[in-house]
C-alpha cells in the first residue's frame, strides 16, 4: 500500500486527508495517541486553532507548548506558527457557514436532543469562564456610564440590539451605535471616557467591528467585548471581555451561552439599581399603556 510523504499540507482540507492517512495507516508520519488525539480537536475547531496562541492551546489540550510544536514538525511544518497559518488561512476563506452546515450532516430525528445538550455545555462551560471580577467590573461599567452604546453586525446584530432594548428598559443614554444611518465614526465620535461600548462578535469577525473596538480603545472610550476565544482580534482592546464558546451543529454561531450571559448580567444590573430600576419600568410601562404599545 502506498504511503503519503511527509509534506506539510497546504490546506485544511489537505491536512484533514493527512490525518484520515495517519488513522488508516498508509501515512510514513508516526504520531502517538495524544498527540493524534490533538491534531483531531484543532481540525475539528479550526477558529479556536487560528486565534489562540500555542500556550493557550496547550492548556486547553492538556499538553505542553513544546508537545505541539513537535506535533507540527511531524507533519513536515518548520513549527507550530506555520501549522497555525493553515487554519488562519482557512478562516481567511468565505465558506464558514457552509463548513459548518456540512459537519451537521446527521440523523434528523435525534437533532433537537443533539443541538439542546450542545447548548447546555456550552452554558456550563461559559459558566465556568466568567470570574467574580468581570462580573463586578462590567456591572460598574454599566453603572458609571453616562451614554451606553452596542455594537454588532451581521448575526449579532440582533444579540446587540436585545441588549440594548433590556438595558433601555432599566436607564436613559442607551442605543444601538451608528443605528441611525449616520455611521459608526459618526456615533463614536459623541463619547467619551464617560460612555460606554458594548460590542459583540465571533468567528468569521466582522472588520468593522473589530476596528470600532480599536477606535474607541485610541479615545479611552471604555468597552464591554463578548466574544468566542481570548485571541479574537478584539479581545485586546476590551476593558471587560467575556469569552463564550459556539460550538454546535447549527451552520452558524450558537447563541444559547451568549443570551443566558447577557440575562443575567442585566438581571443583576437590575438589582443593583434597586428601587431606581422599578420606577424606571414603571415609567416605560406608562408610556406604553399611554400608546397602547400592547395588542389588546
Amino acid at each position: 500500500m502506498n504511503q503519503i510523504p511527509v509534506l506539510p499540507a497546504a490546506d485544511l482540507p489537505e491536512l484533514r486527508r493527512v490525518i484520515a492517512a495517519i488513522a488508516t495507516k498508509r501515512s510514513s508520519i508516526k504520531l502517538g495517541q495524544r498527540s493524534y488525539g490533538v491534531l483531531i480537536d484543532l481540525a475539528n475547531s479550526p477558529d479556536t486553532a487560528a486565534h489562540s496562541s500555542i500556550n493557550q492551546l496547550a492548556k486547553k489540550f492538556g499538553v505542553s507548548a513544546s508537545t505541539l510544536t513537535r506535533l507540527a514538525t511531524r507533519l513536515g511544518y518548520s513549527g507550530f506558527n506555520a501549522l497555525q497559518n493553515i487554519f488562519r488561512q482557512h478562516l481567511a476563506e468565505p465558506h464558514f457557514y457552509s463548513e459548518r452546515a456540512h459537519q451537521s450532516q446527521d440523523q434528523e430525528s435525534d437533532l433537537l436532543v443533539q443541538v439542546a445538550q450542545e447548548e447546555i455545555a456550552n452554558i456550563q462551560q461559559m459558566m465556568s469562564q466568567v470570574s467574580t471580577d468581570q462580573w463586578q467590573q462590567a456591572l460598574e461599567l454599566l453603572q458609571n456610564a453616562r451614554h451606553v452604546r452596542t455594537f454588532a453586525q451581521r448575526q449579532f446584530y440582533s444579540t446587540a440590539t436585545f441588549f440594548s432594548y433590556c438595558l433601555g428598559l432599566l436607564r436613559d443614554g442607551v442605543g444601538v451605535l451608528g443605528d441611525s444611518g449616520h455611521g459608526v465614526p459618526h456615533g463614536l465620535a459623541q463619547l467619551n471616557h464617560q460612555d460606554l461600548l458594548i460590542v459583540f462578535g465571533s468567528h468569521p469577525y466582522s472588520r468593522i467591528a473589530v476596528d470600532c473596538c480599536r477606535q474607541a480603545t485610541a479615545m479611552e472610550i471604555p468597552t464591554i467585548v463578548f466574544t468566542d476565544t481570548h485571541g479574537a482580534p478584539m479581545s485586546s482592546d476590551a476593558n471587560c471581555l467575556f469569552t463564550i464558546p459556539t460550538n454546535g451543529s447549527f451552520f452558524s454561531n450558537s447563541t444559547a451561552a451568549w443570551v443566558v450571559l447577557i440575562e443575567a448580567i442585566l438581571t443583576a444590573y437590575a438589582r443593583r439599581l434597586g428601587p431606581h430600576a422599578i420606577k424606571t419600568l414603571e415609567h416605560r410601562e406608562r408610556v406604553f399603556e399611554q400608546m397602547q404599545v400592547a395588542y389588546s
